[in-house]
């Protein structure tokens, strides 16, 4: 609650500067899903989506990073939701292992206090890599109708044509959701094409936006759970240099934002100048 006070009184001022709004909702739950590999693997997101429209529980917001894929949805749902999702993806001990015997580790791979030194020193690393992706294109589908189910059946289509998504991200618009997401370049087309068709078989008026000149830059390091500070600096080194934003994501380790590619190069040794790499 504190952090959220501060966070309001931080905004506040610049809204009222830009003539803009800030607005506030503590009733939501996050649940996540998270597995590396989601990193080669397609349907994670329509899997996840389909078990939550099935509860018919309303996704607020989705945001991905690259082993992850967390929903907000409303603090009544919260338990339910998360039931629904772990039950989805058969979470539960494997039965290959129920009365196994319980077998101990060797002692030279019980040095907790050795690895706990290890960790430390790892959190100390605040950013410990910038990573640029200049292949990357984005779909946007507007117009969808902000029911349970109309995320997963997007998200079906695209898993039934093998395309593998990266960055999601769902916000609202002029009251209605805009669901974003990046797909490898050489899948572009096919995924808008696929994501029109399943768009438009829930609201014949829903559009399709592409934009094929984009990047995504990513800054990670382990120091970022524990550290404060990273996005004000990433934001605001590309800021000084003109470099818009067009989408983020954020998970406890990585930040990852969307550029125009032709500023691809530039935002990357901007950021490694920044962060001293």
């Amino acid at each position: 609650a504190g952090e959220v006070r501060a966070t309001l009184a931080a905004l506040e001022p610049l809204a009222r500067e830009w003539s803009a709004r800030v607005e506030q909702d503590d009733a939501v739950s996050k649940v996540s899903i998270v597995g590396v590999g989601m990193r080669t693997h397609t349907g994670v997101a329509q899997r996840m989506f389909a078990a939550l429209a099935a509860e018919r529980i309303t996704v607020k917001m989705i945001t991905t990073a690259d082993i992850k894929i967390s929903a907000l949805v409303a603090k009544a749902d919260g338990v339910r939701a998360l039931r629904a999702v772990h039950q989805a993806f058969d979470l539960g001990k494997p039965r290959s292992l129920q009365g196994a015997p319980v077998v101990p580790l060797p002692s030279a791979h019980r040095d907790l206090a050795g690895l706990t030194r290890q960790l430390s020193d790892m959190e100390g690393i605040l950013v410990s890599g910038v990573a640029l992706e200049a292949d990357q294109g984005r779909v946007t589908v507007i117009g969808l109708p902000d029911v349970p189910g109309n995320s997963s059946r997007v998200f079906q289509a695209i898993a039934t044509g093998g395309i593998v998504v990266d960055m999601i991200v769902q916000n609202h618009s002029a009251g209605q959701p805009e669901l974003s997401f990046s797909v490898p370049r050489g899948e572009l087309w096919k995924a808008a094409d696929l994501a029109r068709k399943a768009a438009q078989a829930i609201a014949p008026t829903a559009q399709i936006a592409v934009d094929e000149s984009i990047a995504i830059i990513h800054v990670g390091g382990v120091g970022m759970r524990t550290h404060t500070g990273v996005a004000r600096k990433m934001f605001g080194a590309l800021a000084s240099r003109g470099i818009n934003i067009a989408m983020i994501n954020t998970s406890e380790v990585r930040l990852s934002v969307v550029v125009e590619r032709q500023r691809g190069e530039e935002a990357l040794a901007c950021l490694k100048e920044v962060f001293g790499l």
